[in-house]
């Protein structure tokens, strides 16, 4: 069942690309159009992600699924892609990452993903997804919302999977060297899931069993926590109220604008409104809006 849905970020794409129009330098440039670049890849990796999440549980009752839930706690953040929540509190925290030229782990377990020829160094997604459960998990222990039996809060078990494209290429060490399978392909993740629920089979798995509409409630209730992030992008990039000025306003100074369709106009436009009082009126019109009066 689906709790919640991503949150759409073409707003922050619109907003940055606002900031492309303004006077700005080459190297805010180059950072802005990196930033619209990231966010786009980062939206196609999650989308790709909750395709095969929401194929797999969306509809079922016996898992509570959240997308995008970001969470501020005791001073920390924790921004979590994917939420999979099953009848016994197996809590899944998913990272999707769009790798898209191929993923290579080396048996230190350092990542280092490939681009224009060569492999770079990246921080670990394993470390930074463990980073994500620390802060979820003080955040339901903290707040108390876990279920009760018996007066005794139940305990959730958390599992930690990082999720890249089904058609990136993984360079893996020896497992004896680094264990990878925390490293899944999305397509992957069904098969995943059920070979931890293999403990199905243990008559102690009925008796944990808790119902579809106390984890319901749970995923609800940490929904309730999400905090989307506003980021105040001219800020980020350094650009000054100076720099804040169009192109087209840069080029007509921002004097003039017509007085009917409100468009910035050319000092020569504004002129030749005024050297025609009688037929504008006094007021200065753009070129289009000049040829809606009648010649005298």
């Amino acid at each position: 069942m689906i709790i919640k849905r991503k949150d759409s970020r073409e707003n922050d794409i619109k907003k940055l690309r606002k900031l492309l129009s303004y006077n700005i330098s080459p190297k805010q440039r180059f950072l802005i159009e990196r930033e619209i670049r990231a966010i786009q890849k980062g939206e196609q990796g999650e989308r790709d992600a909750a395709y095969y999440i929401d194929f797999h549980y969306g509809k079922s009752k016996n898992w509570m699924v959240i997308h995008d839930l970001r969470i501020e706690h005791r001073g920390r953040v924790a921004q979590i892609d994917h939420l999979l929540i099953n009848r016994i509190f197996e809590i899944y925290v998913l990272e999707s990452k769009n790798f898209s030229y191929g993923l290579r782990i080396t048996p230190s377990g350092d990542f280092e993903v490939y681009y224009k020829g060569k492999y770079f160094g990246i921080p670990s997604p394993i470390e930074q997804n463990k980073r994500h459960i620390e802060v979820l998990c003080e955040l339901i222990r903290d707040n108390d919302l876990m279920p009760k039996r018996l007066g005794i809060s139940l305990k959730p078990k958390f599992f930690n999977y990082i999720l890249i494209s089904p058609s990136s290429i993984i360079k893996r060490p020896n497992n004896k060297k680094f264990d990878t399978s925390q490293i899944i392909k999305a397509d992957k993740i069904k098969e995943a899931i059920e070979n931890n629920l293999d403990n199905a089979n243990n008559p102690l798995f009925i008796l944990n069993i808790s119902s579809t509409e106390t984890i319901f409630n749970f995923a609800q209730k940490l929904v309730r926590f999400h905090k989307p992030v506003q980021i105040n992008w001219a800020e980020k990039f350094g650009i000054t109220e100076k720099q804040k000025i169009t192109e087209e306003q840069k080029r007509t100074k921002n004097r003039y604008f017509c007085a009917k369709c409100r468009k910035f106009i050319s000092e020569k436009e504004a002129k030749f409104c005024w050297n025609n009082k009688e037929r504008f009126k006094g007021k200065a019109y753009c070129f289009n809006c000049q040829q809606t009066f009648n010649k005298r």
